[in-house]
Order: structure tokens, then sequence, then C-alpha cells
């Protein structure tokens, strides 16, 4: 490329306002494939966030590159219990935070003192999982994100216009609930995002007739077996629900930004185009994932989170400003992402 030519786009992207920008994928100049446009429609929902940068990828990745080892953090235990007992609702609780250089600390606690339970049920994590399982079909080219679900689903509305990645980011505009009379599509496909179950219910009989299993057979070979995760458990319900131990959930969460669950540019897709969950929120979803922008707490900094879950029970999270991976679920009424936020701010220290 010509020196002038280069001067060229640098100064084309200098001026782009944020909002343009954030529709690129992957960084300026390298755009996704489109969907079908007839039967679509262009996304009018709250602004989107913002992308992350290549830069931000390379850096959780290193991050997240190193064998994980076992270590006692004192610190870190005494905080853990002491706030998870000032929680009265907590019946029981497991946690477990990785730093940036493999140092993983663990700890499970119980209000009665009995020994606490080796996995915890970790609702809310499943769509993390089931999108890990569709993302590596596409890498394999079993299924590509663009293509209509008209093959497996050609009775629900606006099939021949609704994608896989439709149905990973909730755009699909499928009617949540399925009733005695067909229900009309919520919005046309692409236009906004709503969290509905009926994504979840295609998607999984997508999977599940692409690799002639169930779904929590095909989760259980090409995430819990390829990584080796002995204490995490799939159930075959509806949806499927996930059991593990709050070591393994952190390793699953490590994998995935690791690159070892499907590679980078899949990694990325998956963050690209981030819709508000709310108006005024600061939660954010993309393909089974979501981000997190927390303000500045009165003892720290500002920070973003990278994360699935859904904060009421359980979350996991990796923090871009400690670069640690945290876990945590409770069983009964708390504050798990309160909890995350204290615990990570003594890494951050």
């Amino acid at each position: 490329m010509s020196l002038s030519r280069r001067a060229l786009l640098s100064a084309i992207a200098l001026a782009a306002p944020a909002p343009a920008l954030a529709q690129w994928p992957f960084g300026l100049g390298r755009r996704a494939s489109r969907a079908p446009r007839e039967g679509r429609a262009d996304y009018a929902g709250q602004p989107l966030r913002q992308q992350l940068g290549d830069w931000q990828f390379d850096q959780i990745r290193t991050a997240v590159s190193s064998r994980l080892q076992p270590v006692i953090r004192d610190a870190i235990e005494e905080r853990f219990l002491s706030r998870v007992a000032a929680m009265p609702g907590v019946e029981a609780a497991t946690a477990a935070l990785a730093e940036p250089g493999g140092a993983v600390w663990t700890q499970g606690w119980t209000r009665d003192g009995t020994p606490p339970p080796a996995q915890f049920a970790w609702n809310g994590l499943e769509r993390a999982y089931v999108a890990t399982a569709a993302t590596q079909m596409v890498e394999t080219g079993v299924l590509t994100l663009e293509a209509p679900i008209t093959p497996w689903a050609p009775d629900r509305p606006n099939a021949a216009w609704i994608t896989l990645e439709d149905l990973l980011a909730h755009t699909s505009g499928l009617p949540s609930a399925d009733g005695s009379e067909p229900q009309p599509a919520r919005f046309q496909p692409g236009a906004a995002m709503e969290l509905s179950p009926a994504n979840d219910a295609v998607l999984a009989q997508i999977l599940t007739t692409v690799d002639a299993a169930p779904l929590a057979d095909i989760l259980n070979r090409r995430i819990a077996e390829r990584r080796d995760l002995r204490e995490t458990a799939f159930a075959a319900s509806d949806p499927v629900t996930v059991s593990a131990s709050a070591l393994d959930v952190v390793r699953f969460w490590r994998d995935l930004l690791g690159e070892r669950l499907h590679g980078a540019q899949a990694t990325r897709r998956r963050f690209y185009r981030l819709h508000p969950l709310a108006e005024g929120l600061t939660d954010y979803a993309g393909l089974g994932v979501r981000v997190r922008d927390l303000p500045a707490a009165q003892d720290a900094a500002a920070d973003t989170w990278l994360y699935a879950g859904e904060a009421d029970a359980c979350l996991v999270a990796y923090s871009m400003t400690s670069r640690a991976t945290v876990a945590i679920a409770l069983k009964g009424e708390g504050e798990p992402d309160a909890l995350a936020r204290s615990l990570l701010d003594l890494v951050r220290a």
C-alpha cells in the first residue's frame, strides 16, 4: 500500500464517528458476511456498545494463557467468608478466582457448617456453553451464521429470514412462547434484540439434529471432555442445565477467551455486536456472552467485565482492569456481582 493511500485510510478512520465504527467487526476495514436482506429490517433498538478492539483480545489471551496452579490467598478467603456470611439469604456459596499469572484460589461455604456441595447450579450460563458448541460447528463448516433456519424450523414465523446468528443474538423476533394457536413474530428479524426462550429452543433443535445427539451429550463431548472439566455436568432438561465447581467454570471461561475452544476470529465474532439488555443499563449481550461496564466505585476504578450468567445467583467474569477471572455461585438470595467486585479489588490492589 502506498504512503498516500495509507494516510488517506487513516484520515477516514479518525474522522468516522464512534457509532459507525461500532458496526465494523474486528476492526476497521473487515466486514462480516451480510445476512439475507429481503424480509429483514435494519436494527432500530437502543444504541450498540462500541465494540472491543483487537488489542483488548490480545491482552485477554495473554492473561489467560498460563496454566492454573492452586494457591492459598488468606486475604481473599477472609473477605469471601465475611461477605457471604453477611448475606442473610444465602445458604451456601462457592467461588474461584484466577489471577493473570495462573495462581487460582477456590473456596466453598455453607451457613450450617456442613461440607459444601462439589457442584453448584449455574443458571444462566447454559447459553454460553450452547453458543460455544454452535460456534465450533460453524468453524468446521457444518453450520453457518448467515444461513436461514428454514431447514430445521420451517414453520416458525419469518423462518426464511432468521439466521443462526439471530438465534444466538436473540434478534430473531420469534414469539417467546408457543400456544395452541400460532403466534405472530415480535418484530422483523434483525430489527431489535429481545431475550426469548424460543431462540434457545430452536438453537437446541438445530444442534441436536446436526450432531445427532442430545444437547447435554453434545456439550459434554465438545466442552467438558475436550477440556477435561471433570467437575462439570449437563442435565438433559429444557433448557439444558449446568452443574459445576467454581474452578471448572473459571477454567471454561479462560479456555473460551483464550481461544482453546474455538479460534480467534470466532471468539471475537461473539463480541463484535453488543446489544443493550435494557435502556439505561450497562449490560450488553453478544453471542452467548455479555459485557458489563462498571462505573468507578468509592475504593476502585471503573472496570469492564466480559461475562456470562444472569448475575442474580451466579456469574463468571473476566476483569479488564485486574486481568483476573472470577466465578461465584450462591444458593439463596445474595449479590454475586457485588461479591465478585469485592474479591477482584484485592487482586487489583
